[in-house]
């Protein structure tokens, strides 16, 4: 039954990584309409007609201590998993970010896979664990990265590297060509608190409750962004529905959480690719993050830069507050927000910075796209 097409095996671990890899198989059918596609990925990619063997939901587990919980189950994914592409035998496996299931399939497939394994959107080595770019030297046969200094990072350390541009470029651009920010009076504060459940138990309660003191400061409007992958009962349950507009997102092109962010005087987000959005579209922000101490401690250990942001990463400096572990406090939320909202040349700094980051992301060159060189290694 798998030899009529080309056959591609794509491993997606999260909302972010789900909405990227969906794009990125709609472009290769663009190309090549032969084409079947199998994987772990959430309900972006069986949309676009990826047959999933599992949901990322049943993989995507934070930390040390979480993982450890759920071993028994990841062990049962892991086995299944790699039967299942050795019976596909896909001519390409596409690998995207998610590097702690990742980099174990590909350690495990070493012997038994004899296609091509691409790995789309780099797991962060450049910041942590750069040890395991022995294993991706050894099993990789191209990284396709989104940040233009990571060519020359995978280079030095001899592994072939290609800029195809960051995924979110044109959704960005489009987004912005479309809409402008709405007049109006009140102040608007919005929260990205996760797209995890442990995330959002662990820093919703915080981070709401500072926005409730800056609503009583302001009389502002609060939202809340609510991920496809939480249950809105769970915010409910956290937070004082009366006082929030919740707000879910509904798909990859649902524009209705680009204009919250858009017309947002202030946005609060946890870390990750919602910090890059913020930046790109040009709302100010301020970061949180509060993890269990075992992780944390982890984490502090093996991390080697400077910033947590990728936002202060590719800008070289601190343009945006981090309030990780101990600083994730009510106060200091209260305060950076206070700052935003009221001294404007504070924020004209942050959004200039934010430009800077937006044309150098945008505006570097791109030789090659990220589906024509998959298909490069399609029949």
């Amino acid at each position: 039954m798998y030899d009529t097409n080309n056959k591609i095996f794509i491993i997606a671990g999260e909302t972010s990584g789900d909405i990227h890899a969906a794009l990125l198989v709609r472009n290769i059918l663009k190309k090549k309409d032969n084409v079947s596609f199998y994987g772990i990925g959430g309900r972006n990619l069986a949309d676009n007609g990826v047959e999933l063997i599992f949901d990322y939901k049943d993989v995507n587990f934070i930390g040390f201590v979480s993982i450890l919980k759920n071993i028994f189950q990841l062990k049962k994914i892991f086995s299944a998993t790699i039967n299942k592409i050795i019976e596909i035998n896909p001519e390409v496996i596409i690998l995207v970010d998610f590097p702690g299931f990742n980099l174990r399939i590909i350690k495990k497939l070493k012997k038994h896979y004899k296609g091509k394994i691409i790995y789309y959107i780099s797991p962060q080595l450049w910041a942590w664990h750069k040890s395991r770019i022995k294993l991706i030297k050894e099993c990789v046969n191209r990284m396709l990265v989104v940040f233009p200094f990571e060519v020359e990072f995978y280079e030095k350390e001899g592994v072939k590297a290609d800029f195809v541009g960051h995924p979110l470029k044109d959704k960005v651009l489009n987004f912005l060509n479309n809409n402008a920010k709405e007049k109006r009076n009140r102040t608007r504060i919005t929260l990205l608190p996760g797209s995890r459940i442990e995330e959002v138990i662990k820093i919703l309660p915080i981070m709401s409750d500072a926005a409730l003191r800056l609503k009583d400061t302001f009389s502002a409007d609060l939202f809340i962004l609510c991920s496809e992958n939480i249950d809105v009962n769970l915010i409910k349950e956290i937070v004082n529905e009366s006082s929030f507009s919740i707000i879910r997102k509904k798909d990859e092109i649902d524009e209705e959480n680009y204009k919250a962010l858009l017309n947002s005087d202030l946005v609060i987000t946890k870390s990750g690719t919602s910090t890059l959005e913020c930046c790109l579209i040009g709302a100010p922000f301020c970061l949180v993050y509060n993890t269990n101490i075992i992780n944390y401690l982890l984490g502090k250990f093996l991390i080697k830069v400077k910033y947590l942001s990728i936002v202060n990463i590719l800008a070289g400096k601190k343009i945006v507050e981090e309030f990780i572990q101990k600083d994730f406090t009510i106060d200091n939320i209260y305060s950076e927000g206070y700052k935003i909202i009221t001294n404007n040349k504070y924020t004209e700094y942050m959004i200039k910075n934010f430009d800077d980051v937006r044309e150098n992301l945008f505006n570097t060159n791109i030789s090659t796209t990220a589906e024509e060189i998959i298909c490069e290694y399609l029949k």
